[in-house]
């Protein structure tokens, strides 16, 4: 049997959809577009692997009797173990995106979804490191205790993954609170993007400070805190990880609007960096990060910002055009729209450096 370091470092339970993309702007709308949240969670997680540990990326995508065949040479390219079950019986799954103005977005499905849970996995996939969600409360427990199952009956001593779950926003609201809280409970980090946060509160008078959100959802001020990771995800503002009574807030990559093209899948490539690296299957590694920051002393362990650091710069080439990036190269550090991922890494934390380091306690903190 595989060791640990043999494993897959990444599945997810996000499916493969093909987008109709609509501008209610006037621009022209895109068809046929490779879309899903697993897609693009398994595009964050090859971006933050690299060339090298490429193969530890898994994902399932399931084609229909429409699936276009140069989508598959598409994703071939990537070199992840990714699994393609043909269908005949079925059309792939296909989903409708409107975008309009103050990001705007409504989604749909076309035809019927097909969705993924632990019996979906072959045994290999099932003892991945890492697993990537998009779903209710409900289903996160679920699938986390199905995953649990497959596991324990496979290799029983195998120790516990790294799960990463990010609420569906239509259930962010104030009645799947106490439902919010529990799944959060058994996963490792909760990644709700900044709207989606604070709709959970929305019947608390008035809006209440993010700090004060924060708190109530961790039950800091609980006898039994959560033990979880909270990163919130605030668009062209960045993100700011929480971890118990600490946090640290990273800018976005790109500062200019002109470099984001469509936003579609930018949130799943976030997490699906953030999953492999919390694994340490990510190139550069977290020895490059303490190296870079050369402090003893940081708000956030120094996996968890890493795999920020991976997510952020990861989902930068995701928007950078409609659909997915373009890999071209085999070598070592393969470039994805003519940029090396290690170069965009490396320019991305010396750029940051200052200001993470400005949020070091003893320090003045940088400006967000």
């Amino acid at each position: 049997m595989a060791t640990r370091r043999e494993r897959l470092a990444f599945i997810t339970f996000g499916m493969f959809i093909i987008d109709e993309i609509e501008y209610l702007n006037g621009k022209a709308s895109e068809q046929k577009i490779i879309g899903g949240a697993g897609t693009y969670a398994a595009l964050g997680a090859r971006l933050a692997a690299g060339a090298a540990n490429a193969l530890f990326v898994s994902w399932i995508v399931d084609m229909g009797s429409d699936f276009p065949p140069e989508f598959k040479a598409m994703i071939d390219v990537w070199r992840t173990s990714c699994i393609f079950r043909l269908d005949t019986s079925r059309l792939t799954t296909t989903a409708w995106n409107g975008y309009g103005p103050n990001e705007y977005r409504a989604f749909k499905y076309l035809t019927p979804k097909l969705r993924l849970d632990e019996y979906s996995l072959s045994d290999e996939q099932a003892l991945a490191r890492s697993f990537h969600m998009v779903c209710s409360p409900k289903r996160c427990i679920s699938l986390v205790e199905g995953v649990m199952a497959r596991r324990s009956q496979v290799a029983p001593n195998e120790p516990r993954p790294v799960f990463v779950w990010e609420p569906v926003p239509e259930l962010c609201t104030p009645e799947e609170f106490d439902k919010l809280q529990e799944a959060a409970r058994i996963v490792d980090i909760v990644s709700p993007n900044a709207d989606e946060f604070a709709s959970f509160f929305a019947a608390d008078s008035g809006r209440s400070p993010r700090q004060a959100m924060v708190e109530k959802f961790l039950a800091l001020r609980d006898t039994t805190p959560l033990d979880v990771a909270l990163v919130v995800r605030e668009g062209a503002q960045g993100c700011t990880m929480y971890q118990r009574a600490q946090s640290l807030h990273l800018h976005a990559f790109h500062q200019s609007a002109e470099r984001v093209i469509d936003p579609t899948g930018g949130g799943n490539t976030f997490l699906g960096a953030l999953a492999i690296a919390m694994t340490g299957t990510a190139s550069p590694s977290e020895n490059t990060v303490t190296r870079v920051l050369s402090s003893s002393s940081r708000p956030v362990d120094d996996r968890l910002l890493l795999a920020v650091l991976h997510a952020t710069v990861a989902a930068s080439y995701a928007i950078e055009q409609t659909g997915l990036p373009l890999l071209a190269g085999t070598s070592a550090d393969d470039a994805w729209n003519g940029e090396p991922y290690q170069k965009r890494f490396m320019s991305f934390l010396e750029k940051e450096k200052a200001h993470i380091i400005g949020q070091l306690p003893g320090t003045d903190t940088a400006d967000n």
